[in-house]
Parts: structure tokens; sequence; C-alpha cells
């Protein structure tokens, strides 16, 4: 994937996170609930030690049991790139913890220009109170406004909730994924000892 392998990503990439939260005019947020957009390079050190605190409970146990692995240096330098942009969801009444968050960045791959989402983590003591699907909807503003094709995003196999609730949101397999058949045809090769999937949405042009 590439950060600059199109104009429309690299306008987007120029954007500021005031730019960026625009897309909070599209969507409902919980009452109880505040959001904040930051860039990779703007995010106050409390945020983001948080955001690696939640990443690492909620992720660490499946990542360790999969081919990717767990490396703590790899995964905290893909979710702090620079190029990364972070959304946080913080209850109303206690400002400083992270209920829920999304990272994500754009990328041209395949001729296709992607708002990739590469983390959406909800905190524990939050979950089923709407804030992924919110974090969700803001994506797909976000995607939309920054005239992105497609949010793609990868999930792992063992991580049956997650694929719920992004087959729910309306994701579905994409054909760059190792698991992607088109039905019909023979010659697809499909890697079967694959452990994750590739899921993407098309976004509205």
């Amino acid at each position: 994937m590439s950060s600059d392998g199109s104009k429309v990503v690299r306008l987007a990439n120029k954007k500021s996170a005031k730019q960026l939260s625009i897309a909070l005019k599209d969507v409902q947020l919980p009452d109880d609930c505040t959001c904040t957009f930051y860039l990779a390079t703007e995010i106050p050190e409390g945020s983001r030690a948080e955001i690696w605190k939640i990443c690492e409970e909620n992720m660490r146990e499946m990542y360790t049991s999969s081919s990717m692995g767990w490396n703590p240096a790899e995964k905290q330098a893909e979710l702090f790139n620079p190029l990364a942009r972070f959304i946080l969801l913080t209850p109303a009444d206690k400002p400083t913890v992270i209920a829920g968050y999304t990272v994500f960045r754009f990328e041209y791959e395949e001729e296709e220009d992607l708002l990739y989402c590469y983390e959406l983590q909800i905190s524990n003591g939050y979950r089923r109170k709407g804030l992924g699907k919110s974090l969700v909807n803001l994506l797909e503003s976000v995607g939309s406004r920054m005239s992105m094709e497609k949010i793609m995003l990868t999930a792992l196999d063992v991580n049956l909730p997650a694929l719920d609730f992004y087959t729910a949101a309306g994701f579905k397999l994409d054909p760059c994924s190792p698991t992607y058949h088109e039905e019909g045809d023979a010659d697809d090769e499909v890697d079967n000892n694959c452990d994750y999937q590739i899921l993407s949405k098309i976004l509205p042009g």
C-alpha cells in the first residue's frame, strides 16, 4: 500500500485533525460521549499510553495464537505511524478515559483510494453501548468526505465477535483477501491456511 500513490490520497493526508473532524456533522454520537480527532504526531502522551494499553488488553492473546504473532515494537510502530489518524471517544464525565477509538490511514492499493482501518477498539466496560457503530459511521463519513472508494480492514478468524460486528455493519470479504473465492471460478487460488480476512465496504461516490 502507498500513502502517496494518488492525488486523492495525497490531498487527504494533508488534512488537519480539525478538517477531518467535519465528519462529526454526519454522525449522531451517544449523548454521554465526546469525540476528538488527532493526527499521530499530535496525540497527547497520556492518550497514547491508554491507546496502547487497550490494544494490548484486547488483542495480545489473539495475535499470539495467530500466524501474525505478537510483536509489541512492530505493533506500536504500526499504530503510531506518522500518517495514522485517530478518533477517540471519551465519556463526558471522565475526559481522561478512552472508551473507544479507531486508527486509520489514507492509502492507495490496486488502483483504489482507501481508508484503511488499522484498529477499532472498545475498552472493557464500554462495550455494547453503540460506540463501535459510532466509530464505523465516523470512518464512513471521513472516507466519503475525503473521496475514498472504500474502507478496508484486516480481521483475525479467531476474533468472531469482530467478524460478526463488521458483517452486520455491511463489510464483505474483499477480493484482495487471501481467502477470497469468486463463485464459479475454479481457477482461483485460495489460501486455506490463512487465519485472517481482509474485509471492505464500498463508500458512496
